[in-house]
């Protein structure tokens, strides 16, 4: 079976940590079985260290939607975008070129995105440096 989940939620949230235990559980020890997606990965240079440049989101989401289209066509058992998908477009293309392909999607909204004591958790613990007053911004616009 053919699977798609598309993580959603705050930066601090464990979306990582979530997309890599459903890769463990789902996808095995064989790597060929799974891939994550996540725009972020764009960020990080030859060093290994990761540096946003807000003028590059656009280019890196549109290379991260390409890697998982690609991962799609060559037949992945399983693959994971790990992004904040704070709004319902910023995912639709990933939703619709997994069911066009073949792929059972599922939605998944990870941690407690409305909870104000949690975002102030996921401001302290989120590894990217996302002041609470920007999680708190994407909170207010989360679509459900």
């Amino acid at each position: 079976m053919k699977q798609v989940f598309i993580l959603r939620g705050l930066p601090g949230s464990g979306k990582s940590y979530y997309a890599q235990n459903l890769a463990d559980e789902l996808g095995g020890a064989d790597e060929s079985q799974y891939l994550i997606c996540s725009t972020d990965d764009y960020f990080i240079n030859e060093q290994g260290e990761y540096h946003f440049d807000k003028f590059k989101l656009p280019q890196f989401h549109n290379l991260n939607l390409a890697r998982f289209i690609n991962a799609l066509s060559q037949g992945t058992p399983l693959v994971i975008v790990d992004n904040t998908n704070i709004k319902k477009w910023e995912f639709v293309a990933y939703s619709q070129a997994a069911i066009a392909l073949g792929y059972q999607v599922k939605e998944v909204i990870v941690g407690e995105v409305k909870d104000k004591s949690m975002q102030h958790l996921y401001a302290k613990r989120n590894s990217h440096h996302i002041p609470l007053k920007t999680i708190s911004k994407m909170a207010y616009m989360f679509e459900w």
